[in-house]
């Protein structure tokens, strides 16, 4: 009861000492504080992220208590938080020159060498530190942890995290560390594995749910990770990125009805994020209601005419409209702003072709082959563009390009085999034949329906019974 009493008094000892302060601060008064009350405001200062208010406290504390450690030593930790590393360092080794003891010191020095990179010499900083916590021994290790996170050396991070855990499995920021550490050198059950161990001692963390349904994400569980985040908007609603991430895992497991709820409740917060719209409007494709995706992305594009994005999923729903002109706009708008999207430009190729635009077609095909080489039925179908047009010796240039990044396609063979018989090249015809019907005899039927008059041809005959008889 007494320590509760204690605590009671300290704490509005605090709050009074801060309301005073910031009282001054507004009349120009000068009051007196102790060095007690001067630290507590500095800390709840930086707590906020106040950095530059919390170096005005320390300035004015060490106007009324120039020889404090402690004051001086919130400053050196103010300024390594600034990013002054070297200053910090400085004051730090003045410092330990009147308390060569002080654990707190070593922390500061370590941490300040560590993101200097002098790996060595903060492990020798370190060590001190550890040698001289006496009282505090495990906090001292949690710190040093959380040092070598901050620099991304997660595993060393780990190992001090780990020994803190061993001293106290019941210690809730470890173990949240812990979890997040492990994520970050991609063991992912281990990261879960701790996230549930801190959950089970707060169950009420929204940001530990948040972050174990990126994990499950990661792990394909996509079932769980919907959990995990519903889990953490059933704590707190007031969480957009729970909202998107929710979202985006519905998309995933195409239950797009739900996703669309999700990313309406994140648009909430930032209704102007057109990309956010965008994934609306792919999802409304997606249940084929095309009108709301259509309104969809325009309301995209009165937020960013350069959504390249949004003018793709216009002409789309153009094209699923059968309004062809509009969906070649739309998409040839789309291409303007990003010209190496394979995607648009396949769908310009088909728009092109429903209007009779040979030039536009064939230019999107060539275009799509040379950003998607690995798209096989659009060099087959540049190839038939170009070969309709009697282009025939530019439609096997076509097909020996696609040769070279699907090499064993028996496709292609036979089609170039029906391209080489109806150019009257019937040696690079059979060859081409020969090494198709060796891939995929079943598929011969392709060099008719190419060129039916290689039905009549008996050297394509002899050689397709000839790999009947193997095949059989």
């Amino acid at each position: 009861m007494n320590r509760e009493t204690n605590s009671f008094q300290e704490d509005e000892e605090i709050i009074e000492a801060l309301q005073r302060y910031e009282e001054m601060l507004k009349t120009g008064e000068k009051y007196y504080f102790d060095v007690f009350q001067i630290e507590h405001i500095i800390d709840t200062y930086i707590e906020e992220g106040k950095l530059y208010p919390a170096l005005q406290v320390v300035d004015l504390g060490l106007t009324q208590h120039p020889a404090s450690i402690s004051i001086l030593t919130k400053k050196a930790n103010i300024l390594l938080n600034l990013g002054e590393t070297s200053t910090a360092l400085a004051l730090v080794n003045k410092l330990l020159m009147v308390e060569d003891t002080n654990p707190e010191l070593y922390l500061l020095r370590g941490s300040s060498q560590l993101s200097m990179g002098e790996v060595e010499l903060a492990e020798e900083s370190f060590n001190e530190a550890i040698r001289f916590s006496f009282e505090d021994k495990l906090e001292t290790l949690y710190s040093i942890g959380f040092c070598y996170e901050q620099v991304a050396d997660f595993t060393k991070a780990i190992h001090f995290f780990a020994e803190v855990y061993s001293l106290n499995p019941l210690h809730e920021a470890v173990l949240y560390e812990l979890a997040f550490c492990y994520e970050k050198i991609g063991e992912d059950y281990k990261c879960i594995q701790f996230y549930n161990k801190y959950l089970d001692l707060d169950p009420f963390s929204d940001s530990a749910w948040f972050n174990m349904g990126i994990v499950y994400n990661k792990l394909e569980r996509h079932r769980k990770a919907i959990d995990a985040y519903e889990f953490a908007l059933t704590i707190n609603e007031d969480f957009p990125n729970a909202w998107y991430n929710l979202g985006n895992t519905y998309i995933r497991r195409k239950k797009f009805d739900k996703a669309i709820s999700a990313l309406q409740k994140y648009l909430e917060y930032e209704e102007s994020n057109d990309d956010i719209i965008c994934m609306i409007g792919d999802c409304l494709i997606q249940i084929k209601n095309y009108d709301l995706a259509f309104d969809y992305y325009q309301r995209a594009l009165s937020y960013n005419k350069n959504n390249d994005r949004a003018w793709f999923g216009s002409g789309l729903i153009m094209k699923y409209k059968c309004d062809f002109h509009a969906a070649y706009n739309y998409l040839k708008k789309a291409v303007k702003i990003d010209d190496k999207n394979s995607d648009y430009w396949f769908f310009v190729a088909k728009v092109s072709q429903k209007l009779n635009l040979y030039k536009d077609t064939v230019e999107a095909y060539e275009t799509v082959c040379e950003l998607a080489p690995g798209r096989l039925s659009c060099w087959l179908k540049y190839a038939e563009i170009v070969h309709q047009k009697g282009l025939i010796i530019q439609a096997i240039t076509i097909l020996d390009s696609a040769l070279e990044f699907h090499p064993s396609n028996s496709l292609i063979l036979y089609r170039l085999a029906a391209y080489h018989l109806e150019s009257l090249n019937e040696k690079n015809a059979v060859k081409h034949l020969k090494k198709a019907l060796s891939i995929d005899y079943n598929r011969h039927f392709y060099l008719f329906e190419s060129y039916p008059e290689a039905q009549f041809n008996d050297s394509v005959n002899k050689l397709i019974s000839k790999f009947k008889k193997i095949d059989s």
